[in-house]
C-alpha cells in the first residue's frame, strides 16, 4: 500500500516540477472548501535576487522550508497559527508551517484554505493565497534575507451556468448598448419549449430613481408591441438590443435604477405563456 500511494504521488507532482513557481492539486477549479495541496518549486524562483539565493542555498545545506502566509487572513500573534513565534517571529517559524519536500527544489503545504485559515470561501475566492516561503530563520534585511518574493496562489469562484434569460454586458449605465438573451434550448418549462421563431417576446419595465415604474407596453398588449420582439439571431436563440434610456418612456432628468425583462409568447393568456423567472438588472450611475 505504501509504494502504491508513493506511486500515486509520482503520477500527479513530479509532472510539475519544475514548470512554474508555484503550482497546486488540482491544477484549476480549487475549491476553498476541499483539499488543496501547494506546491513551490524554488529552482523556478529569481536566483538572481542575494535573499533568493540564500534560500536555495538553505535548501542544498538541508534545512528545513517554511511558509509564511498573510492572505486571505494572517493570525496574529499568540494564535497557533501564527507565521512565527516569540519576539523574533521572522528568525523563529511555526512548526506547524512546515513544508515537505517533495523532490528535487520542490516542496509542499497540504491544506484544506478555509479550514486552515479560519474564513469562508468567499473571502478566500475575494483574496487569494499570498506566502512566500523561507527557512525557519528568515536572516537580517536586504542580503541578509532568506527567502522567497511574495508569491499567490490563484482561487477563483466557479462559472456560474448562464440562465435561460441573460444580459450583456453585465454592468451598464442607461446610455449603453444593452442585449437580452434567451437560449430556447435552455428552457425547462414544457409550454415554453422549442418557441417558433417569431413567437418570442419580452416585456420590459424599468423603476427610475424617483420610484416611477415605466413600461413600454403593459403586460397582456405586449404581443401587439413590436419593438418588443425578440430577434431570432440562431438555432433557438433570440435576442432584444437596446440603449434604456431611449428604449423607455423617459422624460428629461429621468433616472433608472432598475430593469426588469420577462420573456413571453406573442398570446399571453397565462403563465403557461412565458418563462418562470424575471430577469432583473441594476444600473450604474
Amino acid at each position: 500500500m505504501k509504494k502504491r500511494i508513493l506511486s500515486l504521488i509520482a503520477v500527479f507532482v513530479l509532472p510539475l516540477l519544475g514548470l512554474a513557481q508555484v503550482s497546486t492539486i488540482p491544477a484549476e477549479d480549487i475549491d476553498p472548501e476541499d483539499s488543496l495541496v501547494i506546491l513551490v518549486d524554488l529552482s523556478a524562483l529569481d536566483i538572481s535576487k542575494d535573499y533568493v539565493q540564500n534560500l536555495l542555498d538553505d535548501h542544498n545545506n538541508g534545512m528545513d522550508i517554511y511558509m509564511w502566509t498573510w492572505n486571505p487572513y494572517e493570525f496574529p500573534a499568540g494564535h497557533p497559527k501564527e507565521n512565527g513565534t516569540g519576539g523574533a517571529a521572522w528568525k523563529n517559524s511555526n512548526e506547524l508551517l512546515k513544508m515537505t519536500l517533495v523532490g528535487g527544489t520542490t516542496y509542499s503545504y497540504k491544506m484544506v484554505p478555509t479550514d486552515f485559515y479560519e474564513v469562508d470561501a468567499t473571502t478566500v475566492y475575494n483574496k487569494d493565497i499570498e506566502f512566500l516561503v523561507k527557512p525557519k530563520d528568515g536572516g537580517g534585511y536586504g542580503d541578509q534575507d532568506r527567502k522567497s518574493d511574495d508569491l499567490k496562489v490563484l482561487v477563483d469562484p466557479p462559472v456560474t451556468e448562464k440562465k435561460t434569460v441573460f444580459g450583456f454586458p453585465t454592468v451598464i449605465q442607461q446610455d449603453d448598448v444593452f442585449t437580452v438573451y434567451y437560449d430556447n434550448n435552455r428552457e425547462e418549462k414544457a409550454s415554453m419549449k422549442n418557441l417558433d421563431p417569431n413567437d418570442c417576446y419580452c416585456y420590459v419595465e424599468a423603476e427610475l430613481k424617483s420610484g416611477t415604474v415605466v413600461k413600454v407596453a403593459n403586460f397582456f398588449n405586449v404581443g401587439d408591441t413590436p419593438e418588443l420582439q425578440m430577434e431570432y439571431f440562431d438555432d433557438g436563440q433570440f435576442r432584444l438590443p437596446m440603449v434604456p434610456k431611449d428604449f423607455m418612456p423617459l422624460t428629461p432628468g429621468d433616472e433608472i435604477k432598475t430593469m426588469k425583462f420577462v420573456v413571453m409568447k406573442k398570446v399571453y393568456l397565462t403563465s403557461a405563456d412565458r418563462v418562470d423567472e424575471d430577469f432583473d438588472i441594476e444600473l450604474c450611475h
